[in-house]
């Protein structure tokens, strides 16, 4: 489809307004997990039911490169310091590593085939890609493209979305699989401790705010923005937001959080402070976003393929 060229605009006083939609030549299927290159304006994303790999130019509003045959590519990042995108494949338990500049495949490394890699995370200081596999979270030099040994080991059960701290050592992990618990792993001891979410369950996507000591955990049933401690571990708010939510993001500069439900609402809660929180708006936007990307002041879904129309990427802009 072609891009489109109109701006429908929301009221000015809604925490986020949808701009446009985009792209040209976007895959039939659907989208999982995203990367972003900004100073390249370029999106990178994991189209799960292509079993393909999609770059889109943001500015130009199209896809110019598809990489295809993955086996159900779910997440990915894109390492500026390297200039390489990883990818993993939850089909066959690989990661993929691609040029920055050429796509051309570098290698791929095998986790195991029952590992069903998921969720990626970048860590400047290891220089490892943190991969969330089941069992726990398994590591890879970004400059070797080797598998390090010894994968941090978890509760078991499948990890779904997890955040490294930055000022610290620790990893934490939802684990819907072992009771909706989150992991919270010592990458230097490998010591782990479980967090209760108090009768939450479905515990998907996370975001840190690691300077304030918080961590957001959305879960799906019932669907809640919970809000942990990361001192105690214990649970300081919970909000309702919407259902079948996938990615969750901490805008730390407005003190928001952007929560993608899948039943057609992105969800905005305000952090008033630390230990207070409130819904701000469900910006309306179509079943089946659930996947996306917040960076600067844009904030990217995902839309899934519906009737004719192919999938897309809608551009969320965040007001000043």
């Amino acid at each position: 489809m072609k891009a489109v060229s109109s701006i429908r605009s929301l009221l000015a006083l809604l925490p986020i307004a949808f701009l446009a939609a985009a792209c040209g030549n976007a895959p039939a299927a659907g989208t999982d997990h995203f990367t972003a290159y900004p100073k390249r304006r370029l999106l990178i994303f994991a189209a799960l039911g292509n079993n393909s790999l999609e770059i889109v130019n943001t500015f130009e509003g199209k896809v110019v490169q598809s990489i295809k045959g993955l086996e159900e590519p779910q997440g990915v990042v894109y390492v500026p310091e390297f200039d390489k995108i990883f990818v993993a494949n939850a089909g066959n338990g690989t990661v993929n590593v691609y040029d920055g500049k050429t796509y051309a495949l570098r290698k791929s490394i095998a986790l195991g085939e029952e590992s069903d890699t998921d969720n990626l995370r970048w860590d400047e200081a290891s220089k490892r890609v943190f991969v969330g596999i089941v069992g726990g979270v398994a590591m890879i030099d970004a400059a070797t493209e080797a598998h390090v040994e010894n994968d941090l080991k978890g509760s078991g059960g499948h990890s779904e979305s997890f955040q490294l701290e930055k000022k610290g050592s620790r990893i934490f992990v939802n684990v819907p699989d072992d009771s909706s618990v989150v992991n919270v792993i010592d990458r230097k001891t490998g010591g782990l401790t479980k967090w209760q979410l108090n009768g939450a369950k479905a515990n998907y996507p996370m975001a840190l705010d690691e300077d304030n000591h918080r961590l957001f955990v959305i879960t799906r049933r019932p669907p809640l923005l919970i809000v942990l401690d990361t001192d105690t571990g214990k649970e300081v708010a919970r909000v309702p937001v919407g259902g079948s939510c996938d990615d969750v993001y901490f805008d730390a500069e407005r003190k928001r959080i952007y929560a993608l439900g899948g039943e057609g609402f992105i969800s905005v809660v305000q952090q008033n402070d630390p230990n207070h929180y409130a819904l701000s708006a469900n910006i309306p936007t179509t079943v089946g976003v659930r996947t996306g990307v917040f960076f600067g002041t844009s904030l990217y879904a995902g839309v899934p393929a519906a009737g004719l129309e192919p999938a897309q990427i809608w551009n969320y802009a965040v007001p000043e």
